[in-house]
């Protein structure tokens, strides 16, 4: 007889995913463990405790007999937008992350195998990467980066918690890949010295992802010409040898036209949007992120190009 958990993976391999399901315990594994790690490496408390506010580690209210945690991983590549502005084409990356359409691809899948036995899903917002390395899914890189096995790092990762029993417990301590241990190339390649060569934690509070992320002004000491990504950042990943086959692979996210362009660039709020522009951002991924559209795509058009 064919368990139900791997019957649900094979449905999601056919699909291209890769997938890995643990018990809900874990969860709390999770929770101790994220803790530890930025106490041990001596973040401020503001710091600690935003990066953890951005984690849920509670069952959900509305799934109380949740069994399991459901990690699936799908390969995508970098987005490349195009912003129009005085006549001129400002062409910008999105890296494979940000991108959420492979999610409503898995949402089906799960919907037409639980409907069947009668289970549920729920979204999970948990330390993603962390899980993926524990379950063996993925690997770190030296960057704090999720490796796979021929995929590199171009990849999307998403959590869902279910009622669906595991029937194993593939739980593992961290690893690091082996290219990591004998490359620094991204080491070097950081402008902002964020990444460590002694570990895969990074200095968080000075990588140009988590500025950008964020809703803050960039601090002074970011030099306007390390950015580049309309959000996030490739630096790291574009000199990785793991990443050399697919670091020019590029889908076409489409163009913004001048008028487009420029009711983001004056901060027009996403409501009074026309719909067409507002699908655009919501097909990029961009439309939950707007709130920091503006400042940086304002930095990649005048002062990156």
């Amino acid at each position: 007889m064919i368990k139900k958990d791997h019957h649900l993976q094979e449905h999601l391999r056919k699909a291209g995913f890769k997938s890995a399901i643990v018990p809900i315990h874990r969860l709390i594994d999770l929770k101790v463990e994220m803790e530890g790690l930025l106490k041990e490496h001596q973040f401020n408390n503001d710091f600690i405790e935003e990066h953890l506010s951005r984690f849920s580690f509670e069952i959900p209210i509305d799934l109380p007999s949740a069994k399991s945690i459901i990690i699936t991983a799908v390969q995508q590549p970098k987005v490349r937008v195009k912003f129009k502005l005085n006549r001129k084409i400002y062409p910008v990356i999105i890296p494979p992350i940000y991108s959420y359409e492979s999610d409503q691809i898995a949402i089906k899948i799960f919907s037409k195998f639980l409907v069947k036995y009668g289970y549920q899903i729920r979204d999970a917002v948990i330390p993603e990467k962390s899980l993926a390395v524990h379950v063996r899914l993925a690997y770190y890189g030296r960057n704090n980066i999720a490796y796979i096995e021929d995929w590199g790092s171009y990849f999307r990762l998403k959590a869902y918690f279910s009622d669906l029993s595991p029937e194993d417990d593939n739980w593992n301590d961290f690893a690091l890949t082996d290219n990591c241990k004998k490359c620094t190339a991204c080491v070097g390649a950081c402008p902002t010295k964020a990444i460590r060569d002694d570990d895969f934690i990074i200095r968080a509070e000075r990588c140009i992802t988590y500025f950008n992320e964020g809703l803050d002004e960039f601090p002074e000491w970011i030099e306007p010409q390390w950015h580049n990504c309309l959000i996030g950042c490739m630096i790291c990943q574009e000199v990785c040898p793991l990443n050399m086959q697919y670091k020019n692979s590029l889908d076409d996210g489409g163009e913004f036209t001048e008028w487009e362009t420029q009711m983001i660039l004056e901060g027009i709020p996403s409501h009074r949007l026309p719909i067409k522009t507002k699908s655009l951002l919501k097909k990029l991924g961009m439309l939950e992120d707007y709130g920091v559209l503006q400042r940086n795509l304002s930095v990649l058009i005048f002062h990156k190009f």
